[in-house]
């Protein structure tokens, strides 16, 4: 081929791919079934939480209900265990601002909206109360159980761990103990049908303006142990470090946000080039 031309190609294919549709693959033990898709506006390839100079992020904000910026992840049992089975859910997270006005922006959410409520969600509170974890129980649209504790800043990326131990839950913030109280009527409905979203409300609701990554979900409670060492990993120059903990230690769920085009996308465009590329080597 060209070289000149070749290289119009390859323009073509990057332009084509910071604009198509994307899926963020799950590096976790479920694979393929549990694969993210990125809506459109999901900003890819932003400077991630992780000391590997090569690490990158997603960044969310914008959307609104019915027009959604977020990843989401179809219904899985093995992302929804029974109530009173361990679990964990971790993330880094960096928000763009503080939230003062108690509007509630979700991160991560894993919960069916429409009463009655069951599942679970993260939101943002004001920077000195930091993240609220919701649990629903299954009782219209009831907070069975919750906690809120951390803080964070603007701008900086955080660690965000609940752990869940088939009776309560506990929070992590930078591989701490957060100590939060634990509060409401009790109880918790694992959902039979909620879709994982990252960056907001699976129908856009609630839309969450930062960045979010290293997201995942394990079918055991982390202990703290693990938890800080993770944290204590994320500095670390070597691009597997931090990787290969968390695949150690079970994650069914990671989603590290890597950009890759959707088949269908790439496939036109090479479709679109033939007649050109034929033309050229007669």
């Amino acid at each position: 081929m060209n070289p000149a031309l070749s290289s119009f190609a390859a323009l073509l294919l990057g332009a084509t791919a910071a604009h198509a549709a994307t899926i963020s693959v799950n590096s976790g033990s479920l694979g393929s079934a549990a694969d993210g898709s990125d809506s459109t506006g999901v900003t890819l390839g932003v400077a991630g939480p992780l000391g590997s100079p090569t690490d990158t992020a997603a960044h969310y904000g914008g959307g609104t209900t019915g027009s959604p910026i977020n990843t989401t992840i179809p219904f899985n049992s093995a992302l929804n265990p029974a109530s009173s089975s361990p679990f964990t859910i971790e993330f880094w997270v960096k928000p763009d601002t503080n939230v003062t006005d108690g509007s509630g922006p979700a991160p991560v959410f894993n919960r069916v909206s429409t009463s009655p409520r069951s599942g679970w969600v993260f939101f943002q509170r004001d920077q000195t109360q930091g993240w609220n974890f919701a649990m629903y129980n299954g009782t219209g649209s009831t907070v069975g159980t919750q906690m809120t504790g951390g803080t964070y800043t603007p701008g900086v990326w955080s660690q965000v761990v609940v752990t869940w131990d088939g009776t309560a839950p506990t929070m992590y913030v930078n591989g701490v103990n957060t100590n939060a109280a634990v509060t409401g009527p009790g109880g918790y409905a694992a959902s039979t049908s909620a879709i994982f979203s990252i960056g907001s409300y699976d129908t856009g609701a609630n839309t969450f303006s930062g960045g979010v990554d290293e997201t995942a979900f394990y079918g055991t409670a982390l202990s703290q142990s693990q938890i800080q060492a993770h944290f204590n990993a994320a500095g670390s120059t070597d691009p597997n470090a931090y990787s290969n903990l968390v695949t150690g230690d079970g994650a069914l769920l990671y989603i590290r946000n890597a950009q890759v085009p959707e088949p269908a996308s790439a496939g036109l465009l090479l479709l679109s080039l033939a007649p050109l590329l034929r033309r050229r080597r007669a």
